[in-house]
């Protein structure tokens, strides 16, 4: 800082003192004022000898460091009322004492430099303001945006997605002449044209486009079963940039004129923002604030960030159409943008901005658990996490889910770098969701969970139960007994598939802090499951491969759940897998998380199902796989719920014919 300031000031300093010996130059060699009137005035312009000179470059140094230094408002009385003492000891130096001081000169020495200085002052300042001009203009903003050739060909694929055309042909207008600079068609040629025709044709479309230019509107020429050729005037804020040519094979309607304005609008704007990049500045010289070139250049780049501030706003005017209700409010509390479902929702439909900040908008949505908004402010502010809450207000039956965050964005401060867990606070971000609807049938589906664990649970048992014993009885015959049998079976699968489904969606039903999450070690739970699983494996010849690694940190997690889920994914790889094969559990750390695989030799699972077998209600079809029937289609989506509730990670790694490696990701202490 300190550098800076001392190179300024030697700069002022320097350019004070020359500027002084150019005006002493040319007031000695040009400006030849009388003698008569040297006389009067007491006003000599030569014989300086070399003391003199250095005396007022000095002065003229020093008066150039005090105008950097305080501006040339403050300085422009002290240097009058200083001109003027200097006239009045001149005056009496030269008519009673005949002493010459000089006053030509150190009025000159007082003059010049302020003027210089500031000239300097306001070139820099010029400069600078229009460096941020053009840094403000190549903003995008809240998305990367193209280029023109770029959009030049989005613009065409749109127009040949959405419309049957045989030609699109976009012109821009270069010195006077429109130069085909996009181009597209639909592939279909006739071969029996010839060259003249497509010439004539080829006149024909440019005059079209010519008279469209002309006459600065969208010129369409119909033929036969709905043919068309349209041209559409490139204009944007009434400077004239190109035209837009289609050629319709059929079904035209008057409807698509509005489409192909709309598109030309947006090309329009995208050619003029090319236009005004390319030409640039013209700040090589230091005298640049006073050139109309530059002048102009500048009224360029005012109107490129008109422009992008323009297409920008779009975003904002496109949020109107969201569910969500919103409201932007900057860090000291003021509101900068609210959607019409917040002003709806808080009741503001007559009040401005400028009424109402983000305290007394967040005081509309106070209830039991949201009853001191001030503070939930505080906490975002200090830790810059989110704050979330669903408030329910009984006078109407809403339940409303809301949210408050902290927008960031990154240190370098360019606008479209945001983020949400790095850089430097920016703005609140306040989103409110009405989720009535979502919770009512959340209720609905509670009490149907209820209804099935009541209502169905009892005759499925009492099924299971009579079947049992009309088998036991010796009178039944085998026939009967067969079908006793299949009674039987399916009522135990159909408990089973119930008993799974309950617990399912109970999970879902349940938040992260309602489980009973207590200090767990994985390889006693990994010992354990393996111990209950012997028996099943062993009737089916397959070996139970343990790998547990016995120096694994513990785990906060609900020891039922977290069993059930293993159990479940070591009873999978038994069951598909074919006799004499293996089954490995096995445990090991990483860097975040504790991780539990279950790998098996069975039949494996196609690469495009791999996704679908988390789903509820999703089983595999395999041929010939009479067990397959058994699979209820619950078990791994129970497997991934109970994972992520607990912030864990589920996947799996599958090659059909060399078996599945299943692994769960649990997060450490």
């Amino acid at each position: 800082m300190f550098i800076n300031k001392a190179k300024r000031a030697l700069v002022s300093a320097s350019l004070s003192a020359a500027a002084t010996v150019v005006a002493l130059f040319l007031l000695e060699a040009i400006i030849r004022i009388p003698e008569g009137l040297q006389e009067k005035l007491s006003i000599r312009t030569s014989e300086l000898i070399w003391w003199e000179i250095l005396l007022i470059l000095l002065l003229a140094s020093f008066i150039g460091v005090l105008a950097e230094k305080v501006g040339i408002k403050k300085m422009l009385p002290f240097a009058g009322f200083f001109i003027g003492i200097w006239l009045a000891a001149s005056l009496i130096g030269k008519a009673f004492y005949d002493v010459d001081f000089r006053f030509t000169q150190v009025a000159f020495a007082f003059i010049f430099p302020v003027v210089v200085v500031h000239l300097k002052k306001l070139q820099e300042i010029d400069k600078d303001l229009t460096e941020k001009l053009a840094t403000l203009s190549s903003f995008s903003y809240l998305f990367n945006a193209k280029t023109a050739e770029q959009r030049i060909e989005s613009t065409l694929k749109l127009l040949q997605t959405t419309l049957p055309i045989s030609e699109a042909i976009i012109f821009y207008l270069e010195n006077g002449q429109l130069k085909p600079i996009g181009r597209t068609k639909s592939g279909l040629r006739n071969l029996d044209i010839s060259t003249t025709t497509r010439q004539t044709a080829w006149r024909e479309r440019i005059t079209l486009c010519e008279e469209t230019l002309a006459k600065r509107e969208t010129k369409i020429l119909k033929g036969e079963n709905g043919y068309a050729q349209v041209a559409v005037p490139l204009i944007f804020e009434g400077e004239e940039i190109g035209v837009l040519y289609v050629e319709i094979t059929s079904d035209f309607e008057d409807e698509d004129k509005n489409l192909l304005e709309a598109v030309s609008d947006q090309l329009a704007r995208n050619f003029q923002r090319r236009e005004l990049r390319k030409r640039g500045l013209s700040n090589k010289i230091p005298w640049h604030m006073l050139s109309a070139d530059f002048a102009r250049s500048k009224v360029d780049l005012l109107k490129l960030v008109k422009s992008n501030i323009k297409e920008q706003s779009f975003g904002i005017l496109a949020t109107s159409y969201f569910k969500e209700a919103f409201a932007v409010a900057y860090l000291d509390g003021s509101l900068a943008y609210m959607n019409p479902q917040m002003r709806s929702l808080a009741g503001l439909k007559d009040q401005s901005l400028a009424e109402i900040d983000l305290f007394q908008l967040l005081e509309r949505f106070k209830t039991e658990v949201f009853n001191e908004p001030s503070l939930a402010l505080r906490r975002i502010l200090q830790t810059g996490e989110s704050y979330e809450n669903e408030l329910f207000f009984p006078q109407t039956g809403k339940t409303l889910k809301l949210q408050i965050r902290l927008v960031r964005i990154s240190l370098d401060e360019k606008l479209d770098q945001a983020t949400e867990s790095i850089g430097k606070p920016a703005c609140f971000l306040v989103v409110i969701d009405d989720i009535t609807v979502i919770k009512e049938n959340e209720k609905l589906r509670s009490d149907m969970v209820n209804l099935m664990s009541h209502e169905i649970r009892t005759p499925i048992t009492s099924i299971q139960g009579f079947a049992e014993l009309l088998l036991a009885d010796e009178s039944v015959s085998p026939e009967n007994k067969e079908f006793l049998s299949i009674i039987a079976k399916e009522s135990q699968r159909l408990s089973r598939m119930l008993t799974t489904f309950l617990s399912l969606a109970k999970l879902e039903q349940s938040d992260k802090k309602e489980f009973q999450k207590i200090p767990v070690k994985l390889d006693y739970i990994v010992s354990e499951v393996v111990r209950d699983m012997q028996e099943k494996a062993k009737r089916k010849k397959i070996r139970l491969v343990e790998k547990a690694d016995p120096n694994l940190p513990p785990i906060a997690a609900d020891k039922g759940l977290i069993t059930r889920a293993i159990t479940h994914l070591v009873d999978n790889a038994i069951k598909y897998s074919p006799e004499k094969t293996s089954v490995t559990i096995s445990t090991s750390l990483e860097t975040d998380y504790l991780r539990v695989t279950v790998e098996d030799r069975g039949y494996g699972i196609p690469k495009d199902e791999q996704e679908k077998i988390w789903q509820k209600f999703y089983r595999i079809a395999r041929e010939g796989q009479d067990k397959e029937e058994e699979s209820t289609g619950l078990g791994l989506a129970l497997v991934k719920e109970i994972v992520e509730k607990h912030g864990g990670q589920v996947e799996v790694e599958s090659e059909v014919g060399f078996g599945s490696k299943f692994t769960i990701r649990l997060p450490r202490l």
